[in-house]
């Protein structure tokens, strides 16, 4: 029976991309069978006015959260506002990462198998792996590859380091991996896609009528909808002009829909009033309301700078809309070629143009085959016995 350590720094809390992302892997590995899994759960301890300035809500002082019979240990850290200046401003470490990483690696002795998430978890990971021996496995989500390595020579040489020492370095899209070649080629890497959550399917009608209503979407309505947050790498200051175009294109009652927050809503709410848009802009969502928002939804679009995997279009998928977007990271990979368009001049009129046609009805999308879970979990395992035999 293998004993393995799960590394990630996100929020049981307020749970959104990565942390379910982490949850599934981990509840799905377990289901294979063969090992015992303990999940370390990093979090920011955060004062009132970093939470004001980082847009955090506020968080319960604990030890443990345990979610599907799944149990987190947390992992805290002091950040504050010198913090944020550093990491924001400066592109540096928190003061006490270093603390942070002796603090984790202090429990991971005795383990077989280290498995980390993004830049943090994976480096927790590599740091074991140089005391303990241990092999490990690193995950790469999307930011961690395309961005964050570039704002910092210190994060792009630990990065390296990582996917050199790595028994592989697993990322969620194609795309992702192929990129990461900028980093360092010659490190062992696959694709490990990430699945979706059975509680996206296309509720019965009444039902989603339902849920139509309470987010503003009455009988007769098509709507258009963006989910995620609000900054500047989802590229949502083009949301705008393009809900304008689709409003002047398309024959019949459109309805915008919005869920999701960040340090750029503002400016978006004033692109819409200046737009004369009416968009219902819903703030952060729970993960049980986001079924109901993606039946609420006719067309998702996602038009990003940069993506790893977007699960959010795939989660559409399976509610029944259609989805569109830009064709950057592992967009093309969920929602296909056919329906992302090159950032350039001509960006939001093509992709205007295809939301009119997915609101009358012309394009058919289905979930990609290989997003599924139990697939995931099946190939993780083997690759991981494979390294420790």
């Amino acid at each position: 029976m293998m004993k393995i350590a799960v590394i990630f720094e996100s929020s049981p809390f307020d749970r959104k991309g990565l942390f379910n992302a982490v949850h599934e892997r981990v509840r799905h590995l377990l289901a294979e069978g063969g090992c015992t899994i303990d999940a370390y759960c990093i979090h920011s301890r955060d004062n009132a006015f970093t939470r004001k300035v980082r847009h955090t809500p506020e968080t319960p002082s604990v030890d443990q959260v345990t979610i599907d019979g799944i149990r987190y240990e947390m992992m805290w850290y002091r950040f504050s506002i010198m913090d944020h200046v550093l990491v924001e401003k400066m592109h540096c470490r928190p003061l006490l990462f270093k603390s942070l990483v002796r603090r984790v690696v202090d429990r991971l002795e005795g383990y077989d198998v280290l498995i980390g998430h993004s830049f943090t978890g994976s480096y927790i990971a590599y740091m074991a792996h140089c005391i303990y021996g241990t092999i490990f496995f690193a995950n790469w989500h999307g930011s961690d590859v395309h961005t964050h390595p570039w704002r910092l020579p210190m994060v792009l040489d630990d990065t390296r380091k990582i996917m050199k020492h790595a028994s592989c370095n697993f990322f969620v899209s194609k795309a992702l991996k192929d990129f990461s070649d900028k980093i360092v080629a010659d490190a062992p890497k696959d694709v490990l896609y990430n699945g979706v959550s059975d509680s996206f399917v296309r509720f019965p009608d009444a039902e989603r009528a339902a849920a139509r209503k309470r987010f503003g979407v009455t009988e007769g309505d098509k709507s258009v909808s963006f989910a995620g947050s609000l900054v500047s790498v989802k590229n949502v200051r083009v949301l705008a002009p393009l809900f304008r175009k689709i409003s002047e294109r398309f024959d019949g009652s459109v309805k915008f829909l919005i869920a999701g927050d960040g340090k750029l809503r503002p400016a978006v709410e004033a692109d819409m009033s200046a737009a004369g848009l009416d968009v219902n802009f819903l703030g952060n969502l729970g993960s049980e309301e986001m079924p109901a928002f993606m039946n609420s939804t006719d067309v998702l679009v996602l038009p990003s700078l940069n993506e790893g995997l977007p699960l959010v279009c795939a989660e559409a998928l399976r509610c029944g809309a259609n989805a569109a977007g830009s064709d950057v990271g592992g967009i093309p990979e969920v929602i296909g070629a056919e329906n992302v368009f090159p950032l350039c001049s001509t960006f939001a009129d093509a992709l205007a143009d295809r939301v009119v046609q997915m609101l009358q009805g012309e394009v058919r999308q289905e979930v990609p085959s290989q997003l599924d879970w139990s697939v995931t979990a099946s190939k993780e395992r083997c690759i991981i016995l494979e390294s420790y035999a």
